[in-house]
């Protein structure tokens, strides 16, 4: 990968000059070196993967819908949650940037919603300054995203439940379950890390970090790719548009860099080891993102922690079919059949 770390480092050292038509023309070049093998798939797959949510549901699972409620934080910022299903309590700390509306009436995003739906009660939520949640937010850190996460639990009113972090939003959920480790039953890791990744790790995203006040948000499309080029390098057209209009339409150009310049700041090495509830800790193998020895570490770390690795590169969750079951079947296993939930 070392051209493609040139590549970045090139794009980086020459933001001055990135303006207009040659700004376009270095952001669909790095688009092309990202994905330029994957388009065949791209197509291959499209039409399989914009049936209808409803099509995708297997028998016994039944259509659920959303309710979307709103919490106040103290600072008067009002932050957009929802409660989908009855089963045993499941709450998402999200990791990269989310829309609750979005994601449940997608046809690619929402089968896997809607089965996790189908076996807990599914808490999710849009942190401050993205999605339905207050977009005028200029304050940004690892203990804000922790207070989103506290005042969106204490709204629901649910006393214990399985808690799963997603990306960055596993280390929100590993200092929360340290801070109250009676209310959280079991923790569920995907795709994240104790503390960010070295930036030689991951060149890219201080490349693509540099246009972001000027190209997120934008009809660019190419410059929207480049972040999912990143997280799905196997994605199918389908998922790569959803993830696309997610990124577009959920934060302020400013928002997106505050919020990306923040994950620098975390770091639950020390933490971790003192959570002993049991864990699940997933993660893809090719991970673009997040390098897999993160997900090692973690695991490594937390004293009760199960670890399970997959194939594949994608560092979002939202997945086909077959996998989509295999990732629900173990989030299922590890909370409900463990006979600790209660």
């Amino acid at each position: 990968m070392d051209w493609l770390s040139q590549l970045f480092n090139w794009i980086a050292s020459n933001e001055a000059v990135l303006s207009g038509i040659a700004a376009t023309i270095a952001i669909v070049a790095v688009v092309f070196a990202l994905s330029g093998r994957t388009l065949g798939l791209f197509r291959s797959r499209a039409k399989k993967t914009e049936s209808p949510a409803d099509s995708n549901r297997k028998p016994g699972d039944k259509k659920i819908r959303q309710d979307i409620r709103y919490c106040q934080l103290p600072n008067g910022c009002n932050i957009a949650w929802s409660s989908a299903g009855d089963g045993y309590p499941l709450v998402r700390s999200l990791g990269w940037f989310t829309n609750l509306e979005l994601e449940w009436d997608s046809p690619v995003a929402s089968p896997f919603w809607q089965k996790l739906a189908n076996r807990f009660q599914l808490i999710r939520y849009d942190g401050r300054g993205m999605g339905l949640s207050d977009r005028d937010v200029e304050d940004f850190s690892p203990d804000t995203r922790l207070e989103d996460l506290e005042a969106v639990i204490e709204a629901s009113g649910v006393q214990k439940f399985a808690l799963m972090g997603m990306s960055e939003g596993g280390a929100t959920a590993i200092t929360y379950a340290a801070m109250y480790p009676d209310r959280v039953s079991h923790l569920i890791i995907w795709g994240s890390f104790l503390v960010v990744p070295n930036p030689e790790e991951i060149p890219q995203f201080g490349a693509i970090a540099r246009l972001m006040p000027q190209y997120w948000g934008s009809d660019s499309a190419a410059f929207h790719q480049m972040f999912t080029a990143m997280f799905l390098p196997e994605g199918n057209a389908a998922q790569n548009k959803l993830f696309n209009e997610m990124q577009r339409t959920s934060a302020t150009p400013e928002t997106a860099f505050a919020f990306m310049k923040s994950i620098g700041d975390v770091d639950v090495r020390e933490i971790a080891s003192e959570v002993n509830i049991p864990a699940l800790v997933m993660h893809r193998k090719g991970d673009l993102v997040i390098p897999v020895k993160h997900g090692l570490r973690m695991a490594a770390q937390l004293p009760n922690a199960h670890m399970v690795l997959l194939d594949g590169s994608n560092h979002w969750m939202i997945t086909d079919d077959a996998d989509r079951d295999y990732i629900v079947g173990l989030i299922d296993n590890f909370v409900l059949k463990s006979g600790d939930e209660s």
